[in-house]
């Protein structure tokens, strides 16, 4: 079985970014482990304390490619509407830490970086999974993070930037 094949089974990669991250990510065995794959791919916040206090919410760092970190992107925000344990990150960073869109959806790419090293590393398609650990499929996936982890509205407006038009 062709690499792309399992990866293609993790929810947000599919048939179109799983090429892509093959070529960019190659062969499991380039990587020592998680923390050497997340680093190659951009996905840690730089550092930046004064005094000793770290500050909170920092931005990703320059590097890792950027073709990588936008099919993370986009795969991670797929993910988490399908995924329950991802929908459940995305979810408690929204409406618990007060984190915006862009915050939850790099964290969960994180953990959808961790996944994708797994299955490169195994061979093995990813299953995915509920709450309790039990198989699903994508369809009761769906169910599940619409019905517990759905970000209420005025949470997500109150995250954005810029105020949201009002319908006349």
């Amino acid at each position: 079985m062709h690499p792309s094949d399992a990866l293609r089974s993790i929810p947000g990669v599919g048939s179109t970014l799983a090429p892509l991250l093959i070529g960019i990510l190659g062969h499991a065995k380039r990587f020592r482990n998680e923390d050497h794959i997340r680093g190659f791919c951009g996905m840690f916040p730089t550092k930046n304390s004064s005094g000793g206090i770290d500050k909170p919410g920092q931005r990703l760092t320059k590097s890792g490619s950027d073709r990588i970190k936008r099919a993370l992107y986009i795969a991670a925000d797929v993910a988490r509407k399908i995924d329950p344990d991802l929908a459940a990150v995305y979810w408690r960073l929204m409406v618990n830490k007060g984190h915006h869109h862009k915050q939850a959806i790099c964290a969960v790419a994180t953990r959808l970086i961790n996944r994708i090293y797994r299955v490169l590393k195994t061979g093995q398609p990813y299953v995915l999974r509920d709450q309790q650990g039990n198989a699903i499929t994508v369809q009761e996936g769906k169910r599940i993070v619409l019905a517990q982890f759905t970000v209420p509205l005025e949470v997500r407006q109150s995250r954005r930037n810029q105020p949201m038009p009002q319908s006349a």
